[in-house]
Protein backbone atom coordinates (compact mmCIF):
# COMPACT_ATOMS: atom_id res chain seq x y z
CA UNK A 1 0.00 0.00 0.00
CA UNK A 2 1.22 3.30 -0.96
CA UNK A 3 2.69 5.73 1.83
CA UNK A 4 -0.28 8.16 2.72
CA UNK A 5 -0.62 8.85 6.13
CA UNK A 6 -1.46 12.00 7.68
CA UNK A 7 1.23 14.19 9.09
CA UNK A 8 1.55 13.02 12.53
CA UNK A 9 1.11 14.77 15.90
CA UNK A 10 4.84 14.30 16.96
CA UNK A 11 6.05 15.23 13.11
CA UNK A 12 3.91 18.53 12.98
CA UNK A 13 5.49 19.43 16.56
CA UNK A 14 9.33 18.54 15.86
CA UNK A 15 10.81 22.22 15.22
CA UNK A 16 8.60 23.41 18.12
CA UNK A 17 10.43 20.76 20.49
CA UNK A 18 14.09 21.73 18.46
CA UNK A 19 13.31 24.94 19.02
CA UNK A 20 12.62 24.23 22.79
CA UNK A 21 16.24 22.27 22.85
CA UNK A 22 18.37 25.42 21.32
CA UNK A 23 16.58 27.98 23.98
CA UNK A 24 17.90 25.38 26.98
CA UNK A 25 21.52 25.39 25.23
CA UNK A 26 20.99 21.56 24.10
CA UNK A 27 22.58 20.38 20.53
CA UNK A 28 19.89 18.77 18.34
CA UNK A 29 20.21 14.87 17.23
CA UNK A 30 21.44 13.80 13.96
CA UNK A 31 19.08 14.01 10.91
CA UNK A 32 20.58 10.44 10.04
CA UNK A 33 19.26 9.35 13.43
CA UNK A 34 16.82 6.08 12.55
CA UNK A 35 14.28 4.77 14.98
CA UNK A 36 14.71 1.14 16.65
CA UNK A 37 13.13 -1.84 13.70
CA UNK A 38 10.93 -3.31 15.00
CA UNK A 39 9.92 -7.30 13.91
CA UNK A 40 6.23 -6.92 12.25
CA UNK A 41 4.70 -9.81 13.04
CA UNK A 42 1.81 -9.03 15.19
CA UNK A 43 -2.39 -9.82 13.93
CA UNK A 44 -5.84 -8.57 14.18
CA UNK A 45 -8.03 -10.40 13.49
CA UNK A 46 -11.83 -10.25 14.21
CA UNK A 47 -15.66 -11.62 13.46
CA UNK A 48 -17.95 -8.85 11.86
CA UNK A 49 -22.05 -10.14 12.32
CA UNK A 50 -25.45 -8.04 12.86
CA UNK A 51 -27.46 -8.80 15.90
CA UNK A 52 -29.18 -11.54 14.64
CA UNK A 53 -25.78 -13.23 14.72
CA UNK A 54 -25.62 -13.53 10.96
CA UNK A 55 -21.64 -13.37 9.74
CA UNK A 56 -21.91 -10.33 7.44
CA UNK A 57 -20.19 -10.73 4.27
CA UNK A 58 -18.10 -8.35 1.89
CA UNK A 59 -18.17 -5.78 4.74
CA UNK A 60 -15.45 -2.79 4.31
CA UNK A 61 -13.15 -2.82 7.69
CA UNK A 62 -10.35 -0.55 7.64
CA UNK A 63 -7.25 -0.10 10.28
CA UNK A 64 -6.32 3.08 11.18
CA UNK A 65 -3.38 5.05 13.22
CA UNK A 66 -3.26 7.53 16.19
CA UNK A 67 -4.22 10.27 13.32
CA UNK A 68 -7.39 8.81 11.87
CA UNK A 69 -5.25 7.83 9.06
CA UNK A 70 -6.51 4.45 7.37
CA UNK A 71 -3.48 2.60 6.44
CA UNK A 72 -5.17 -0.83 5.59
CA UNK A 73 -8.44 -1.70 4.30
CA UNK A 74 -9.82 -5.59 3.76
CA UNK A 75 -13.01 -6.88 3.75
CA UNK A 76 -14.88 -9.42 5.49
CA UNK A 77 -15.08 -13.19 3.83
CA UNK A 78 -17.93 -15.26 3.47
CA UNK A 79 -18.09 -15.67 7.31
CA UNK A 80 -18.11 -12.04 8.60
CA UNK A 81 -14.21 -13.03 9.31
CA UNK A 82 -11.17 -10.32 8.81
CA UNK A 83 -7.20 -9.95 9.46
CA UNK A 84 -4.56 -7.37 9.29
CA UNK A 85 -1.18 -9.15 9.58
CA UNK A 86 2.16 -8.02 9.93
CA UNK A 87 1.59 -5.40 11.92
CA UNK A 88 4.19 -3.52 14.27
CA UNK A 89 3.81 -3.11 17.88
CA UNK A 90 1.69 -0.06 18.79
CA UNK A 91 -1.70 1.91 18.98
CA UNK A 92 -4.05 1.28 16.70
CA UNK A 93 -7.67 1.65 15.64
CA UNK A 94 -9.87 -0.62 13.66
CA UNK A 95 -13.31 0.54 12.16
CA UNK A 96 -15.75 -1.46 9.94
CA UNK A 97 -17.08 1.04 7.23
CA UNK A 98 -20.66 0.18 6.61
CA UNK A 99 -21.08 3.66 3.62
CA UNK A 100 -23.76 1.87 1.44
CA UNK A 101 -25.80 -0.49 4.06
CA UNK A 102 -28.00 0.41 6.94
CA UNK A 103 -25.96 -0.42 9.36
CA UNK A 104 -24.29 1.96 12.30
CA UNK A 105 -20.33 1.90 11.74
CA UNK A 106 -18.24 0.88 14.85
CA UNK A 107 -14.67 1.76 16.08
CA UNK A 108 -12.66 -0.06 18.10
CA UNK A 109 -9.36 0.89 19.84
CA UNK A 110 -6.23 -2.21 20.16
CA UNK A 111 -3.08 -1.73 21.55
CA UNK A 112 -0.46 -4.32 20.14
CA UNK A 113 2.68 -5.03 22.89
CA UNK A 114 4.73 -7.90 22.12
CA UNK A 115 5.89 -9.63 25.48
CA UNK A 116 9.38 -8.60 26.51
CA UNK A 117 9.72 -6.95 22.88
CA UNK A 118 10.49 -9.86 21.01
CA UNK A 119 7.60 -12.88 19.83
CA UNK A 120 4.62 -12.04 18.11
CA UNK A 121 0.79 -10.79 20.16
CA UNK A 122 -2.38 -11.08 18.27
CA UNK A 123 -5.95 -9.73 19.28
CA UNK A 124 -9.43 -10.62 18.18
CA UNK A 125 -12.45 -8.34 17.63
CA UNK A 126 -16.26 -8.96 17.49
CA UNK A 127 -18.66 -6.49 16.08
CA UNK A 128 -21.96 -7.03 16.78
CA UNK A 129 -23.64 -4.41 14.01
CA UNK A 130 -27.35 -2.84 14.37
CA UNK A 131 -29.38 -1.77 11.77
CA UNK A 132 -30.25 2.40 11.24
CA UNK A 133 -33.61 2.50 9.46
CA UNK A 134 -33.43 6.04 9.49
CA UNK A 135 -32.67 8.40 5.91
CA UNK A 136 -30.57 10.66 8.36
CA UNK A 137 -27.18 10.69 10.15
CA UNK A 138 -28.60 11.17 13.80
CA UNK A 139 -25.48 10.48 16.00
CA UNK A 140 -21.79 9.67 14.59
CA UNK A 141 -21.04 6.57 12.61
CA UNK A 142 -24.93 6.01 11.29
CA UNK A 143 -24.96 5.68 7.27
CA UNK A 144 -26.08 9.06 5.53
CA UNK A 145 -28.54 7.45 2.84
CA UNK A 146 -28.86 8.56 -0.56
CA UNK A 147 -30.41 7.88 -3.97
CA UNK A 148 -27.40 7.54 -5.77
CA UNK A 149 -27.31 7.05 -10.12
CA UNK A 150 -25.51 3.54 -10.94
CA UNK A 151 -23.26 5.21 -12.77
CA UNK A 152 -21.79 7.37 -9.71
CA UNK A 153 -21.86 4.50 -7.63
CA UNK A 154 -19.58 2.39 -10.33
CA UNK A 155 -17.05 5.22 -10.46
CA UNK A 156 -17.11 5.16 -6.33
CA UNK A 157 -16.59 1.32 -5.93
CA UNK A 158 -13.94 1.72 -8.66
CA UNK A 159 -12.37 4.22 -6.13
CA UNK A 160 -12.93 2.55 -3.26
CA UNK A 161 -11.25 -0.43 -4.69
CA UNK A 162 -8.14 1.11 -6.30
CA UNK A 163 -7.48 2.97 -3.36
CA UNK A 164 -6.72 -0.43 -1.89
CA UNK A 165 -3.90 -0.92 -3.92
CA UNK A 166 -0.53 0.15 -4.21
CA UNK A 167 0.04 2.92 -6.64
CA UNK A 168 -3.26 3.69 -7.50
CA UNK A 169 -4.21 6.83 -5.54
CA UNK A 170 -4.45 9.18 -8.42
CA UNK A 171 -6.45 7.03 -10.36
CA UNK A 172 -8.83 6.77 -7.33
CA UNK A 173 -9.05 10.29 -7.05
CA UNK A 174 -10.03 10.46 -10.90
CA UNK A 175 -12.64 7.71 -10.25
CA UNK A 176 -14.56 9.71 -6.89
CA UNK A 177 -13.81 13.22 -8.89
CA UNK A 178 -15.58 11.24 -11.67
CA UNK A 179 -18.46 9.89 -9.42
CA UNK A 180 -18.81 13.41 -7.89
CA UNK A 181 -19.18 14.79 -11.72
CA UNK A 182 -22.32 12.64 -12.22
CA UNK A 183 -23.74 13.43 -9.09
CA UNK A 184 -22.58 16.62 -7.13
CA UNK A 185 -24.25 15.30 -4.03
CA UNK A 186 -22.82 12.05 -3.48
CA UNK A 187 -21.80 12.11 0.00
CA UNK A 188 -19.70 9.01 0.09
CA UNK A 189 -17.77 9.99 -2.73
CA UNK A 190 -17.20 13.66 -1.64
CA UNK A 191 -16.10 12.53 2.34
CA UNK A 192 -14.17 9.80 0.81
CA UNK A 193 -11.66 12.11 -1.90
CA UNK A 194 -11.68 14.59 1.24
CA UNK A 195 -10.32 12.55 3.42
CA UNK A 196 -8.24 10.85 1.32
CA UNK A 197 -6.41 14.32 -0.04
CA UNK A 198 -6.03 15.34 3.57
CA UNK A 199 -3.95 12.12 3.75
CA UNK A 200 -1.83 13.06 0.77
CA UNK A 201 -1.42 16.02 2.36
CA UNK A 202 -2.91 17.83 -0.31
CA UNK A 203 -5.19 20.16 2.02
CA UNK A 204 -5.72 23.21 -0.17
CA UNK A 205 -7.85 20.22 -2.36
CA UNK A 206 -9.61 18.76 0.41
CA UNK A 207 -10.77 21.78 2.43
CA UNK A 208 -13.53 22.35 -0.60
CA UNK A 209 -14.40 18.85 -1.09
CA UNK A 210 -14.81 18.67 2.89
CA UNK A 211 -17.84 22.08 3.18
CA UNK A 212 -19.21 20.24 0.64
CA UNK A 213 -19.58 17.19 2.27
CA UNK A 214 -20.56 18.66 5.63
CA UNK A 215 -22.96 20.76 3.82
CA UNK A 216 -24.91 17.67 2.68
CA UNK A 217 -24.30 15.84 5.59
CA UNK A 218 -23.51 18.38 8.73
CA UNK A 219 -23.31 15.29 11.20
CA UNK A 220 -20.11 13.47 9.30
CA UNK A 221 -17.58 13.47 12.21
CA UNK A 222 -15.05 11.89 9.66
CA UNK A 223 -15.52 15.10 7.22
CA UNK A 224 -15.46 17.66 10.35
CA UNK A 225 -12.21 16.33 11.64
CA UNK A 226 -10.26 15.86 8.26
CA UNK A 227 -11.39 19.48 7.67
CA UNK A 228 -10.04 20.59 10.91
CA UNK A 229 -6.80 18.49 9.72
CA UNK A 230 -6.31 20.96 6.83
CA UNK A 231 -6.99 23.68 8.03
CA UNK A 232 -4.66 23.39 11.08
CA UNK A 233 -2.09 22.20 8.80
CA UNK A 234 -2.40 25.16 6.51
CA UNK A 235 -2.01 27.57 10.01
CA UNK A 236 -5.77 28.24 9.76
CA UNK A 237 -5.70 27.67 13.69
CA UNK A 238 -9.32 29.58 13.96
CA UNK A 239 -11.60 27.81 11.54
CA UNK A 240 -9.69 24.46 12.74
CA UNK A 241 -10.63 25.17 16.63
CA UNK A 242 -14.00 25.30 14.96
CA UNK A 243 -14.32 22.20 13.42
CA UNK A 244 -12.58 20.22 15.72
CA UNK A 245 -15.02 21.41 18.45
CA UNK A 246 -17.96 20.66 16.14
CA UNK A 247 -16.76 17.28 15.80
CA UNK A 248 -16.68 16.91 19.48
CA UNK A 249 -20.60 18.14 19.39
CA UNK A 250 -20.72 14.77 16.82
CA UNK A 251 -18.56 12.06 18.97
CA UNK A 252 -17.57 13.92 22.48
CA UNK A 253 -15.17 10.62 23.14
CA UNK A 254 -13.26 11.12 19.99
CA UNK A 255 -9.62 10.66 21.32
CA UNK A 256 -8.23 12.32 18.33
CA UNK A 257 -10.66 15.01 18.34
CA UNK A 258 -9.66 16.19 21.86
CA UNK A 259 -6.33 15.76 21.00
CA UNK A 260 -6.41 18.01 18.06
CA UNK A 261 -8.16 20.71 19.19
CA UNK A 262 -5.38 20.80 22.76
CA UNK A 263 -2.88 21.34 20.20
CA UNK A 264 -4.56 24.00 18.41
CA UNK A 265 -5.86 26.12 21.50
CA UNK A 266 -2.03 25.53 22.50
CA UNK A 267 -0.68 27.19 19.64
CA UNK A 268 -3.36 30.45 20.17
CA UNK A 269 -2.62 31.66 23.68
CA UNK A 270 -5.52 29.22 25.33
CA UNK A 271 -3.81 27.41 28.06
CA UNK A 272 -6.29 26.64 29.96
CA UNK A 273 -8.83 25.40 27.35
CA UNK A 274 -5.45 23.40 25.75
CA UNK A 275 -4.68 21.33 29.14
CA UNK A 276 -8.31 20.35 29.70
CA UNK A 277 -8.34 18.69 26.13
CA UNK A 278 -5.10 17.29 25.81
CA UNK A 279 -5.82 15.36 29.43
CA UNK A 280 -9.10 14.29 28.06
CA UNK A 281 -7.75 12.98 24.84
CA UNK A 282 -5.55 11.19 27.23
CA UNK A 283 -8.23 10.03 29.81
CA UNK A 284 -10.15 8.33 26.99
CA UNK A 285 -6.83 6.57 25.60
CA UNK A 286 -6.66 5.30 29.62
CA UNK A 287 -3.73 7.32 30.10
CA UNK A 288 -1.47 5.68 27.05
CA UNK A 289 -1.46 8.49 24.42
CA UNK A 290 2.33 9.27 24.44
CA UNK A 291 1.33 12.49 21.76
CA UNK A 292 -0.83 14.07 24.38
CA UNK A 293 2.12 14.14 27.53
CA UNK A 294 4.63 15.77 24.82
CA UNK A 295 1.62 18.30 24.14
CA UNK A 296 1.11 18.92 27.86
CA UNK A 297 5.12 19.21 28.12
CA UNK A 298 5.52 21.77 25.48
CA UNK A 299 2.43 23.89 26.97
CA UNK A 300 3.86 23.49 30.84
CA UNK A 301 7.43 24.82 28.89
CA UNK A 302 5.51 27.78 27.26
CA UNK A 303 4.27 28.62 30.85
CA UNK A 304 7.38 28.46 32.58
CA UNK A 305 5.98 25.57 34.73
CA UNK A 306 8.75 23.75 34.52
CA UNK A 307 8.54 20.75 36.99
CA UNK A 308 5.26 20.02 35.31
CA UNK A 309 6.72 19.83 31.85
CA UNK A 310 9.58 17.37 33.02
CA UNK A 311 7.12 15.42 34.75
CA UNK A 312 4.68 15.24 31.11
CA UNK A 313 8.39 14.15 29.57
CA UNK A 314 9.34 11.29 31.46
CA UNK A 315 5.47 10.06 31.62
CA UNK A 316 5.90 10.38 27.52
CA UNK A 317 9.18 8.17 27.75
CA UNK A 318 7.74 5.56 30.12
CA UNK A 319 5.21 4.78 27.11
CA UNK A 320 7.34 5.67 24.68
CA UNK A 321 10.89 4.31 25.77
CA UNK A 322 11.98 3.88 21.86
CA UNK A 323 11.27 7.44 20.79
CA UNK A 324 14.18 8.32 18.42
CA UNK A 325 15.44 11.31 20.67
CA UNK A 326 15.09 9.34 23.87
CA UNK A 327 18.43 10.35 25.18
CA UNK A 328 18.06 14.26 24.35
CA UNK A 329 15.02 14.20 25.82
CA UNK A 330 16.22 12.81 29.19
CA UNK A 331 19.29 15.89 28.97
CA UNK A 332 15.68 18.04 28.30
CA UNK A 333 14.34 16.95 31.39
CA UNK A 334 17.10 17.42 33.48
CA UNK A 335 17.40 20.60 32.54
CA UNK A 336 13.61 21.83 33.28
CA UNK A 337 14.09 20.36 36.54
CA UNK A 338 17.16 22.55 37.32
CA UNK A 339 15.15 25.53 36.13
CA UNK A 340 12.18 24.30 38.30
CA UNK A 341 15.00 24.20 41.29
CA UNK A 342 16.37 27.53 40.53
CA UNK A 343 12.76 29.45 40.21
CA UNK A 344 11.89 28.46 43.91
CA UNK A 345 12.38 31.40 46.28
Amino acid sequence: MASCCLLTIRQMTARIFFSILVALGLSAVSDQQTPALQTNSNTISGHVSNDQHTPLADIRVELLDQVDSVIRTVKTDGSGLFVFRKLSDGTFQVRVQTSGTNYVSQTKRVELARPHGFGATSEELDFVLTANNKTNTAKPGVVFVQEVPDAARKQYEKGSELLEKANKRQEAFAALKSAIEIFPQYFDALELLGTEQVKDRGYDAAIPVLTKALEINSRAFASCFALGVAQYNLKQLQPAIESFRRALLLNEKSINANLWLGIALRQTSRPGEAEAFLRRADTLAESKLPDAHWQLALLFNQLKRFKEAADELEIFLKLQPDARDAELIKKLIQRLRQQSRAEKP
